[in-house]
């Protein structure tokens, strides 16, 4: 994508992500740059965005350049419902705003994508949320309830997790108590 530094690269690495709407904005900071090729200061906003694909929670860091007319509400916790927008406009090539709420906005020249990397904090909510849900049910989806286990497991190592998983061989579902029996006997020690 034009003006979009590293475009590629983002879609190797999220090759689910939508680009346009983003969730949630984490935190971010302002900076300015000197960048080629004449070294001209310009201002920058490096924002962390929190972004779900395929099941797991990433935060992808973008870098946007040549900042101008932000506008910053500081009354919200976290900035919610973000949309990257085309303008053509001179320089500017990007609108960036909360669409709700209107808690931040602004225009930038150009957007380079810096990287993502898993959030395991999001990733272990996100799979306790589900296999809670799904125990709850009563007679619940079998496929669903082993990819919900498979996940769980993954942080298996946290004692609040291991405790969950020991205590399923009690439950009343005869699958949710296999899958118990299964995680006991993967974990012997």
């Amino acid at each position: 994508m034009k003006h979009w530094r590293d475009w590629e690269r983002m879609q190797e690495e999220l090759p689910g992500m939508q680009v346009r709407y983003f969730d949630t904005m984490l935190r971010f900071s302002h900076d300015y740059l000197e960048l080629p090729p004449y070294y001209e200061r310009k201002a920058c906003l490096t924002a962390v965005f929190l972004e779900e694909i395929d099941g797991k929670v990433y935060d992808v860091t973008l870098r946007f350049i040549g900042v101008c007319s932000l506008k910053l509400d500081m009354h919200f916790e976290y900035l919610r419902d973000i949309e990257i927008s085309t303008e053509e406009i001179e320089d500017i090539h990007f609108y960036v705003h909360d669409y709700e709420h209107d808690g931040i906005s602004f225009y930038c020249e150009e957007i380079a994508y810096v990287g993502a990397q898993e959030n395991v904090e999001e990733n272990l909510q996100l799979a306790l949320s589900c296999w809670t849900q799904l125990v709850q049910m009563e007679g619940p989806d079998e496929d669903a309830l082993g990819k919900a286990f498979e996940d769980l497991a993954v942080f298996a190592n946290r004692p609040m997790v291991a405790d969950l998983l020991r205590k399923s061989v009690t439950h009343e579902n005869a699958m949710i108590r296999r899958l118990g029996y299964q995680y006991l006997a993967e974990n012997r020690k």
